[in-house]
């Protein structure tokens, strides 16, 4: 199998992460610094280091969060509070990351996984996961508001954003699905149509949803759960 593919079913890393690696010298083979993420090595018969260490292959795992605001989607923080520290004692945080992310007040479903190839294939721009968020707003929504947002809206960036997905719950609320992950963009898209976000939870993620799950929750999941 491929380099890159050894190191991702190990768990090292995610896969942009383990490109940039191999890339950089971080990586040996048999020895010697290997450049090439393309590289065929076999399970047994080669010796690997990432980072001075040898990677093992790791029983993958993947666990749904549901993260409540207050914290911010990354590994570590000196200042401020990271979704890692929602998760309970008994699971490794060093061997998981988070799929994608939400902002620091946004709640909702936050997948983690230990998994770099479902990583990177769940978050990669031309797969277009879905995600549902659900939206309170500080002004009532109409019509034309809601043809805006599904014909596709131009952000204050000047991003063309896709069209999204509409459902309509009362004057002021909605469920909003997207297929891209931009910078803020729940906001932005209401932002655009002259509208404020004053509450913003994720519900669902490709295949995955919250169901029953209380705030600060944690279930595991199994790989066959998650459709790609």
């Amino acid at each position: 199998m491929r380099l890159e593919k050894y190191l991702v079913e190990c768990g090292v890393a995610s896969r942009r992460k383990i490109k940039k690696a191999i890339l950089e010298g971080r990586v040996t083979l048999n020895g010697n610094i290997e450049y090439n993420d393309g590289t065929e090595v076999e399970w047994g018969v080669d010796s690997i280091t990432f980072d001075g260490i040898i990677p093992k292959r790791k029983e993958l795992k993947y666990y749904i969060l549901y993260k409540v605001a207050g914290y911010i989607t990354a590994m570590s923080d000196e200042h401020r509070k990271t979704v890692v520290e929602l998760l309970p004692s008994y699971i490794d945080r060093s061997s998981v990351f988070p799929v994608g992310r939400l902002d620091k007040d946004t709640e909702g479903l936050l997948l983690f996984t230990s998994d770099g190839d479902l990583s990177y294939t769940m978050s990669h721009p031309d797969k277009e996961m879905e995600k549902t968020y659900y939206v309170e707003l500080a002004r009532e929504i109409n019509s034309d508001d809601i043809l805006a947002l599904e014909s596709g809206v131009i952000l204050d960036t000047g991003y063309a954003a896709l069209p999204g997905k509409v459902e309509y719950i009362s004057s002021k609320s909605i469920n909003l699905t997207i297929t891209e992950g931009k910078y803020h963009q729940v906001k932005k898209m209401l932002k655009a149509v002259q509208n404020r976000v004053t509450y913003l939870k994720r519900i669902q993620f490709g295949n995955l949803t919250l169901g029953d799950m209380e705030p600060g929750e944690v279930r595991e999941i199994l790989r066959e759960d998650i459709q790609i």
